[in-house]
């Protein structure tokens, strides 16, 4: 059975534009990363010691994980200088919509970080990631609520329970 002709543009995916290859805006993206996780990496040695422990201090968690960043995000340079720019087919260039829903998100995130500190993580931790998902485009009882429960209980069971870092 062949679709009849006023079903035929429904079948057909419209002509998008792709996003250009961009050497430059690899590079951009590569020198951001190298200079986020070496403020990162600093900040995590400047972190200040009371009692000079042996092993595993304050310090250690941070100052890997500036460490493993640094080193990924300078590989990442290198390989922005050195190779062609990596074909962006499959990648969309910006719309009004994208923007849109990047600074809901933005401001969805500077609301809960002014929250938390108000209602406490367990209120407010289920009603950000709800959001944030349904910015995303989650629908549904299992995106709108019990994935944002699952998620907030364990990253308090994990942080304020198994690490004991105060939530």
């Amino acid at each position: 059975m062949t679709p009849s002709p006023s079903t035929l543009p429904a079948l057909v995916p419209e002509e998008t534009s792709q996003a250009p290859a961009s050497r430059w805006l690899e590079i951009a993206v590569a020198v951001t990363a190298v200079i986020l996780t070496g403020t990162v990496l600093l900040l995590a040695r400047s972190i200040e010691m009371r009692v000079d422990i042996a092993g595993m201090n304050p310090r250690s968690w941070p100052t890997f994980l500036g460490g493993l960043g640094l080193a990924l995000s300078l590989i990442l340079l290198i390989t922005a200088i050195a190779k062609s720019p990596a074909p962006r087919d499959e990648i969309e260039p910006a719309t009004r919509t994208g923007w849109f829903k990047l600074l809901l998100t933005v401001a969805a995130t500077i609301a809960f970080i002014v929250v938390w500190p108000l209602l406490g993580f367990v209120v407010t931790a289920p009603v950000f990631i709800a959001l944030v998902t349904a910015i995303a485009g989650g629908r549904g009882i299992r995106s709108l609520l019990i994935y944002p429960v699952i998620m907030a209980a364990v990253i308090y069971a994990l942080f304020n329970l198994l690490l004991k870092v105060p939530l």
